[in-house]
């Protein structure tokens, strides 16, 4: 297996909303690896890598990924979407809903010799931003992390809310959310499940680099995991509300 054939694979199953059709052959010794074939997905991408998911951000969740820094798992472009917006569930597998804190960038962060401090990237960020993650995996239950995040961990679709300059001050550590379906509240989360603040979660992954297709550039979105519990993705209308980040909208057919 070759980095590129991996890859075709798993852009056949997402256009198709399917698991992909693996063989023994097809596996992943260690992250660089799989950044190799995230960089394949994102090389015929028209609209380009749109941002970042980071995600194993403690030790033991490392370790599941033989690393010893966080991971992270590509968001491509054309699956990127504004809010409100609406997506088809017959497009997807078995979906996931989480309600996360993002960031853009206003400049590239790239790998650097001296650690980034937390207010290097504070100062990169563009805007804070409300937003929704449907994680949805074409791969087997039984795979490996490093597979999934050969899959770009696992994204299916993001889709973001309203936007709050990264100028006015916001305690990122204070942040309640509130998740209704249909008019029903559905769940409840916090901004400091994500290591106390979330602009943490951006720092580590500034420290993680190199990551694949570029890496960190300007205009792109990270987001830094959920403040959720990650629910099953039924029909109907979602709406979260962040707060002083303010809400995020999605209608699921």
């Amino acid at each position: 297996m070759t980095p590129s054939d991996l890859a075709r694979k798993l852009a056949l199953a997402r256009d198709r909303g399917c698991i992909a059709a693996l063989d023994p052959s097809d596996t992943i010794t260690d992250v660089e690896e799989a950044y190799l074939v995230q960089a394949e997905l994102a090389a015929p991408e028209k609209d380009g890598v749109r941002g970042w998911k980071v995600t194993a951000l403690t030790a033991p969740e490392q370790r599941k990924f033989s690393s010893s820094r966080p991971v992270a798992g590509a968001l491509l472009g054309q699956y990127v979407h504004a809010g409100p917006t609406c997506v088809a569930l017959s497009n997807m597998i078995l979906p996931l809903l989480e309600c996360e804190v993002a960031f853009t960038l206003a400049v590239d962060l790239p790998a650097q010799a001296a650690p980034y401090q937390l207010t290097d990237v504070e100062a990169a960020v563009e805007d804070i931003v409300a937003v929704i993650e449907i994680a949805d995996s074409r791969m087997p239950s039984s795979s490996s992390d490093l597979l999934k995040l050969a899959d770009c961990m696992s994204n299916g679709v993001l889709v973001t809310g309203s936007r709050t300059s990264g100028r006015k001050k916001i305690d990122l550590t204070k942040i309640e959310i509130l998740l209704k379906h249909n008019g029903k509240e559905l769940e409840r989360g916090h901004s400091s499940r994500i290591m106390g603040n979330p602009l943490f979660a951006l720092l580590a992954l500034a420290n993680a680099q190199p990551l694949p297709a570029g890496g960190l550039r300007k205009g792109q979105i990270i987001t830094t995991g959920t403040c959720t519990t990650p629910i099953e993705l039924i029909r109907g209308e979602y709406v979260a509300d962040f707060q002083s980040l303010g809400t995020v909208r999605l209608t699921v057919t």
